[in-house]
């Protein structure tokens, strides 16, 4: 077994009998992996406070052959997102951002674009910005990068562009001029404003995203839309985001 050296984001962790634990980690050069990390959970650990969910850490492991799981020796942290963790609205959306990036990769399928958009918007989230612009940002961002991004700049029936009423459809994920949106089901109208926002975010590199400043109605139109687009192709529940839902209802978050 040869040693492989890496660096990766916790996405989950699991208890492996008394001591140890199964640790699956997005890793930069090797794609998502799962490892045993054994003695973990003894009275003095040897990596303590490595492991927590979306840890930015430096990895040893060792990749064993007709096994699954992969032999995890060396955990050193490099960012735990302290400030993430002391707020409870960022942190159920970094808790969304791994949820997701769980969701659209495959074990062993290397994506250094993804890893860097997943560390990127954690980084952004430890800093002032707001949290759903962020998410924004990351939801659009990781949506190109698997070719899923939505297509905004042209009538997807006629491709125009230059139409002043537009729809977006979230089975065509894309959008529809009104006059090719007539009698459709399932529309759902976009301003000027977010189809502009949304571009912008596709174009702009992750130093300068995060100046892009939006109205709330724009905020709100693009969250509703990413979010019944994403539930919509992805075809299952996401309980972070129905998380942060919950907390919004119940008023502990603003809307």
């Amino acid at each position: 077994m040869a040693a492989l050296i890496d660096e990766g984001i916790i996405l989950r962790k699991y208890l492996l009998r008394e001591t140890s634990y199964i640790l699956k980690i997005f890793t930069k050069e090797h794609g998502k992996i799962q490892g045993v990390l054994k003695g973990a959970r003894n009275p003095y650990p040897q990596f303590a406070g490595n492991f927590e969910l979306f840890a930015h850490c430096d990895l040893l492991f060792y990749r064993k052959k007709r096994k699954t799981l992969d032999l995890i020796t060396g955990c050193e942290l490099r960012d735990f997102f302290f400030f993430v963790r002391k707020d409870i609205e960022r942190l159920t959306y970094a808790n969304y951002f791994i949820e997701l990036i769980d969701v659209v990769t495959a074990e062993n399928d290397p994506n250094g674009d993804l890893y860097t958009i997943l560390l990127e918007s954690l980084r952004l989230l430890s800093g002032e910005s707001s949290p759903k612009r962020i998410c924004r940002i990351f939801e659009l961002k990781l949506l190109k990068c698997i070719g899923m991004a939505p297509a905004v700049s042209a009538c997807l029936k006629c491709g125009s562009g230059d139409k002043k009423v537009f729809y977006f459809s979230i089975k065509d994920g894309g959008t529809i001029c009104g006059d090719c949106a007539a009698g459709m089901r399932g529309r759902m109208r976009i301003s000027m404003g977010t189809i502009k926002f949304m571009e912008k975010i596709y174009r702009l590199p992750f130093d300068r995203v995060h100046q892009i400043k939006v109205s709330r109605e724009v905020g709100r139109e693009t969250e509703n839309i990413l979010n019944s687009f994403i539930g919509f192709h992805l075809g299952r529940r996401i309980r972070s985001l129905e998380f942060l839902g919950q907390l919004e209802k119940e008023g502990i978050l603003q809307k």
